[in-house]
């Protein structure tokens, strides 16, 4: 399975789920954002689909978690024969109604440093990560490229995958968290329910559940694999 962070999420956020899924799925981690541009989403989603051709030569499932969401939905809806099934976290279609992205398109352009990437990644979580774990995930979004983060925020509050969701027919599930401060659950029940192959399934964490809740969001893996599998 590919795992897809968030913008400024380093893809160690996916270690948990790993070792949940131990022995029974390998989660590849994709550091798509350290990639060189361009930095919207369709490119992006380009650079997905050479990683899986060259790495794996076969569908994959994908685990994306916020922007890796979007990312997600654009390589499934553009290459369908890529993708093998779903799991999306705290993503969604569009980003109408993620209350924050505008604020934090100018901070990027206005005041690019440790204090907004710190600021990002707290709010992130319902339950704080240990300092250590805090420590590094800051450490590895430090060199990030100021306009990698600024193009692909941008790209994806410009985009609008609503009306190519019915052509994703690949097993799904989207996971949100209950206590996610950037976008309200309802909008995870939207991207289900628009989806014709989808399970919603509410966790208690924030907007990272990937992280917080590994035990959960592997069970949804596991699910989308028996169905991919049966299919």
């Amino acid at each position: 399975m590919v795992a897809l962070p968030g913008t400024m999420c380093s893809p160690a956020v996916f270690g948990p789920l790993g070792e949940a899924l131990a022995g029974q799925v390998t989660v590849d981690p994709f550091s798509w954002l350290t990639m060189p541009g361009p930095w919207d989403i369709p490119a992006v989603a380009d650079g997905l689909a050479r990683h899986i051709g060259q790495r794996y030569g076969r569908p994959v499932l994908l685990c994306g978690h916020s922007t890796g969401g979007a990312i997600a939905l654009q390589l499934a809806a553009s290459r369908p024969a890529a993708v093998r099934g779903l799991v999306l976290a705290d993503t969604g279609a569009h980003m109408r109604g993620h209350g924050d992205v505008d604020a934090i398109l100018a901070r990027i352009k206005a005041d690019w440093g440790e204090e907004l990437r710190a600021a990002v990644l707290d709010r992130s979580f319902h339950v704080p990560p240990s300092p250590q774990a805090r420590t590094a995930f800051l450490e590895w979004a430090a060199p990030l490229s100021q306009q990698a983060v600024y193009d692909v925020l941008a790209s994806q509050r410009d985009l609008d995958l609503t009306s190519q969701l019915a052509g994703i027919t690949q097993p799904a599930v989207v996971v949100h968290g209950r206590h996610d401060r950037a976008r309200d659950p309802d909008q995870g029940r939207e991207l289900a329910a628009a989806l014709p192959s989808a399970q919603f399934r509410l966790l208690e964490t924030g907007h990272t559940p990937v992280y917080e809740d590994p035990g959960s969001v592997a069970d949804a893996v596991l699910d989308v694999l028996s169905r991919a599998s049966a299919r």
